[in-house]
């Protein structure tokens, strides 16, 4: 028969275990919100292109892919859950846009292998020109899935009713200034490949740039966030 005090430890040593075990998910679950950030910005960086260097570039491309890995290795889970489970619509659209973001990013590293003048420089293939064009395309759609990924995993923090109504005026805000940058800057070109040259404009600064970008993806995730909860508000936990 089991003493008092062995009992006791048996209590304590369990209860240890469980508080290491929420660290442990804390920690990860930290570690995974930062990885997530670094990748957005720089993403963001990446779109403009045209007012950094090139080695500041394609080394920033480099940086996102190492994130890029690390991001699916600490959401392995997924993967294996993927042929589990019943699919609902959500999950079904998650699922695909999940997919095809990967599809792209792949794309993005491949047809930077083919363009690269300083990192991989040294196994540039020809046909440059096509390479150009494909890099373009897989790009602006990273760009698109980016953001409707954000916008169908992003929650409005449930805080009183006053506070949520501002935080959905400033994105709605952002979202429609977005919209107006979209239109300037013709993206819709690099989406479906209308255009076999893209016109910058050098005038504006890399903060001003990245702000603009960060606008236009906010107007996707925006527009996915308010889908989903029209179309999914009383699934919205699924």
């Amino acid at each position: 028969m089991r003493s008092k005090w062995f009992t006791a430890f048996e209590g304590e040593a369990r209860e240890e275990r469980v508080l290491m075990k929420t660290d442990i998910m804390r920690l990860k679950g930290g570690v995974k919100l930062a990885l997530d950030l670094v990748m957005y910005l720089l993403f963001l960086l990446l779109m403009g292109k045209h007012l950094t260097s090139a080695a500041f570039h394609e080394w920033s491309g480099v940086g996102l892919f190492v994130c890029f890995i690390l991001h699916n290795i600490l959401n392995y889970k997924w993967y294996k859950a993927l042929f589990k489970g019943k699919y609902t619509v959500l999950r079904s659209v998650q699922t695909a846009v999940n997919i095809l973001l990967i599809l792209a990013v792949l794309g993005c590293l491949i047809s930077s292998l083919m363009i690269s003048g300083v990192v991989f420089s040294s196994i540039r293939l020809p046909n440059i020109e096509l390479s150009r064009g494909f890099h373009m395309l897989c790009t602006a759609w990273g760009f698109v899935l980016m953001s409707v990924h954000l916008g169908l995993h992003i929650r409005i923090p449930k805080t009183i009713k006053t506070l949520r109504v501002i935080l959905y005026a400033i994105a709605l805000t952002i979202a429609i200034y977005g919209t107006f940058v979209f239109a300037e800057r013709k993206l819709w070109e690099e989406l479906f490949l209308l255009a076999e040259y893209k016109w910058f404009d050098y005038d504006k600064t890399v903060l001003l740039y990245l702000l603009e970008s960060f606008a236009v993806s906010m107007s996707f995730a925006t527009l996915t966030l308010v889908i989903k909860r029209l179309r999914f508000s009383s699934k919205i936990g699924q």
